[in-house]
């Protein structure tokens, strides 16, 4: 069997009442697994299932990285107990505790939060971590749904204090896109004014393509270099390309390929969207002006060129390193940004080692 060591977290637990828990009890918990096992990308877990089944023999295809992502989504009115199952094999979660997995799933009513929201009454969010008490209490005095660990038996509870996330509606994310546009506007405007040898024309393209999705993202990148044209030129509609391009990367590495699911996977993913970016823009300049579009950071051409570097070589380096420093500047601003969001709504491949740092969310969140 596919699966990994089991976390510190995954053998601490079981149910100590698994009297009709709803789903999103089930799902808060195997989050918080998932989370504590490493991150590992939906599309990681789907293909361990579909090799774990393989070699138990079984002719079944494994899951679709989509369905493993709706295991894990909040609001559910039903669970997959075979795959929830599945899941938490391959996440490490101790042999011995797979059926208790499997019962818990099977037995899991719809999430009162969803019924609850209805009457206007306030619940516990999907989201909402155990914390621990201060204390141990007895099996048998435990509410149903509470976890007790084993050997020293500390209780877990449902916090009414953890921030609960919700799904963006139509509202926030006209919101997020329209102050995206503005924020690469400012960008380029403020190099265009100091003459500053970078960009700062992608930061709201990165945060619409990772908070809303990779094509939201084209749309910000075309409208943003539109408006560039009376900002820096003409050839600012040409560059569109290469927002459009860092959009993409941006916006499917994060979501669908899990690179935002923890900072050092975040940091490769920017040096993609730079790498690719370079790989469009370098094209762009020989072939329609000439190496250059006198832009400040296109010094380093000329002095390559000085020092005898042929003027391909000195666009390509020039470019390259004006886009690693460019791209991980707004990497980094992007991800404040988008951490904060992800703080308070519910973003697909986000990991809590990028949510919680930087969006200062209760300790112990999911």
């Amino acid at each position: 069997m596919i699966g990994r060591q089991p976390s510190a977290w995954a053998g601490r637990f079981i149910v100590a009442d698994a009297d009709r828990e709803t789903c999103d009890v089930v799902v808060a918990d195997l989050r918080r697994l998932r989370a504590e096992s490493g991150g590992m990308p939906f599309a990681e877990i789907a293909s361990r299932i579909q090799a774990n089944r393989r070699s138990a023999g079984s002719d079944a295809s494994g899951p679709a990285r989509t369905t493993v992502f709706e295991a894990f989504r909040p609001g559910r009115s039903r669970l997959d107990a075979r795959l929830i199952g599945e899941i938490v094999e391959v996440l490490g979660a101790p042999p011995a505790t797979i059926p208790e997995w499997v019962a818990r799933a099977g037995n899991a009513i719809p999430s009162a939060h969803v019924e609850a929201a209805t009457k206007g009454t306030r619940t516990e969010g999907p989201d909402a971590v155990p914390a621990e008490a201060a204390q141990s209490q007895p099996a048998s005095e435990q509410l149903s749904g509470r976890l007790l660990a084993v050997g020293t038996a500390p209780v877990t509870q449902t916090s009414s204090e953890a921030r609960t996330r919700r799904q963006l509606g139509p509202r926030q994310i006209i919101l997020i896109i329209s102050a995206s546009i503005l924020l690469n506007l400012a960008g380029h405007l403020i190099v265009n004014f100091l003459r500053l040898p970078l960009f700062f024309d992608m930061i709201g393209t990165a945060v619409t393509a990772i908070v809303v999705g990779p094509w939201a993202g084209v749309a910000v990148a075309i409208v943003t270099n539109t408006g560039g044209v009376w900002l820096s030129g003409p050839h600012s509609i040409w560059f569109s390309l290469v927002n459009l391009v860092g959009a993409l990367v941006w916006g499917y590495g994060a979501r669908h390929f899990g690179m935002a699911s923890t900072l050092p996977r975040y940091f490769i993913l920017t040096i993609l969207v730079a790498l690719s970016c370079s790989a469009v823009a370098v094209p762009i300049l020989l072939s329609l002006f000439h190496g250059g579009v006198g832009h400040a950071g296109e010094s380093i051409v000329w002095t390559l060129q000085m020092l005898g570097q042929p003027q391909g070589l000195a666009v390509l380096g020039s470019n390259l390193v004006n886009s690693l420093a460019d791209k991980l500047i707004t990497g980094f601003v992007a991800l404040v940004a988008v951490s904060s969001i992800a703080a308070r709504w519910v973003i697909p491949g986000i990991g809590d080692q990028l949510r919680r740092p930087l969006a200062d969310a209760p300790e112990g969140s999911a």
